[in-house]
């Protein structure tokens, strides 16, 4: 009875993080954050400059990187896929058949930080004010336009 309850918490400590660390070292990526999701690790690679393939992501613990990707588009997030030819670090050789490989150009991830500002700024603004909009002296408010 031990025996599976050490094994159930293993398997749930596992799904948890999902990101193999020691692997994530030996390709000199950083080191994933204890509680961040695997689109949360791949966003953040893509904005450090660092470019992510189907064969790393899986060496690394993504078995579904496409499904990331296309779920980090939906968001409205710009980042480039091209199909490439890449090492793949299990067989330690470059393989011929061609695999989805994501980056940022600096542009993008200029574009990303001051969306993510922009949108910080506007939650707060509208926390502040009850979600609802405060006329300023800049604004024109609505007896004006009458």
């Amino acid at each position: 009875m031990s025996d599976f309850k050490q094994s159930t918490s293993n398997t749930i400590k596992l799904k948890a993080c999902c990101i193999n660390e020691v692997n994530c070292l030996q390709l000199s990526l950083p080191t994933p954050k204890r509680y961040e999701r695997q689109i949360d690790y791949v966003l953040r690679l893509m904005l450090l400059g660092y470019s992510i393939n189907t064969r790393t992501a899986q060496y690394i613990g993504i078995y579904n990187l496409h499904s990331v990707l296309h779920t980090l588009k939906r968001r409205g997030i710009s980042f480039n896929i091209d199909h490439v030819k890449a090492y793949c670090p299990r067989a330690e050789a470059v393989l011929s058949n061609l695999v989805d490989k994501a980056y940022m150009h600096s542009e993008q991830v200029s574009l990303y930080k001051e969306k993510a500002t922009t949108a910080t700024t506007v939650t707060a603004s509208n926390l502040n004010t009850g979600g609802r909009s405060l006329a300023t002296n800049h604004q024109q408010n609505e007896e004006s336009c009458k």
